[in-house]
């Protein structure tokens, strides 16, 4: 019977497994790239942003607002014993304010993904996009749902 209930219970977590970041009331955001990968060329972290921005405006998101939440894609290169691997990473950052007893503002992170890929070194470029492409529909898909 344990069993079971524990079966319901990840059953009814998965359903409802948006997460726990909350993106509601988000309507302006800047775009940053963060490239620690040296073989990535310039023309894919051109395009990231450009598929960065262009996901924000589909959903209504006003970009370049100066003092605005930064959504930042952040890539991170590991090589192991020849194996290569990109460590791709969305998150959205800003300034909040706390319910502590004094309510100070403070930096956090208010939604984060991420996506781990191995990738063929020829491939790197749109592997990277993909990945990329993957991390933005989430971050779409969550949107929305917070939206409704």
């Amino acid at each position: 019977m344990k069993k079971l209930l524990t079966l319901l219970f990840i059953t009814v977590l998965s359903l409802n497994a948006a997460g726990f970041w909350t993106l509601t009331g988000l309507n302006k955001a800047n775009v940053y790239v963060k490239n620690d990968v040296s073989l990535v060329s310039p023309k894919t972290i051109t395009s990231i942003k450009k598929k960065m921005s262009s996901a924000l405006v589909d959903l209504g998101i006003q970009t370049k607002v100066q003092d605005s939440p930064t959504l930042m894609i952040a890539l991170e290169d590991l090589d192991n014993d020849g194996t290569h691997y990109v460590y791709v990473r969305l998150a959205l950052g800003e300034e909040v304010q706390t319910y502590r007893a004094d309510k100070s503002a403070t930096f956090a992170l208010t939604y984060f993904a991420n996506d781990f890929i191995e990738v063929d070194k020829e491939e790197l470029d749109s592997e990277v996009l993909e990945s990329v492409d993957f991390l933005l529909s989430q971050f779409a898909e969550h949107f929305i749902d917070d939206k409704d």
